[in-house]
């Protein structure tokens, strides 16, 4: 289906991930996506920030009581599938920039340097206090999978594209967060979505 659209599977997955989080919480927040670095040697992860402007733009403008043009919603859509498919190619190819300012912040701490600024700002620890922890499972060989979230107030989402469907699993610590509330957005907000393509 999203082959159809001509939008990517993943975005779209991370697009209703971002939406489910605005419908309960009505804000956008440091969100984490694993991306393999395998092309290199020893390569492992990098980091792919899904919460960008254009996932902004259009959770305000699907949430919002005067809606632009299904037309225009879904150009958005497709607009958001760009942006996210360039942020993973960047990340694959190691462009990312979290493993970069992990490391560096290890070597000064390791070399007993002082840490620079950057590291104890308040908006690098917002960044980095993912609240949304993700990672796609899919893969011939894995049914189903999950783990824990990162921070006492987000949530792990472990999630699976298949061609007829996708899914995922959520964890959560319930006495800071509602996981049956979250699923319940995002299979809103999947639907929502969906029936905006379709239009």
């Amino acid at each position: 289906m999203c082959k159809k659209f001509g939008i990517s599977a993943d975005s779209l997955m991370q697009l209703c991930f971002q939406l489910g989080h605005y419908k309960l919480h009505k804000k956008h927040v440091g969100t984490y996506e694993s991306c393999s670095t395998a092309a290199f040697k020893q390569g492992r992860t990098e980091t792919v920030r899904p919460c960008t402007t254009k996932t902004a733009d259009f959770c305000y403008a699907v949430s919002s009581n005067n809606k632009p043009s299904d037309n225009d919603l879904v150009n958005m859509i497709k607009q958001c599938s760009v942006e996210h498919s360039k942020l993973v190619k960047e990340a694959a190819m190691g462009q990312g920039f979290d493993r970069h300012l992990f490391a560096l912040r290890l070597l000064a701490k390791e070399s007993n340097l002082k840490i620079p600024d950057l590291f104890t700002d308040p908006a690098y620890g917002q960044i980095n206090h993912n609240i949304l922890s993700t990672s796609s499972l899919t893969s011939d060989y894995v049914w189903l999978g999950g783990f824990g979230p990162v921070v006492k107030d987000g949530y792990g989402i472990g999630y699976t594209i298949l061609e007829d469907y996708s899914g995922a699993i959520i964890t959560n610590y319930k006495e800071h967060s509602d996981g049956d509330t979250f699923r319940c957005a995002l299979t809103q907000s999947l639907n929502q979505i969906l029936d905006i393509l379709k239009t």
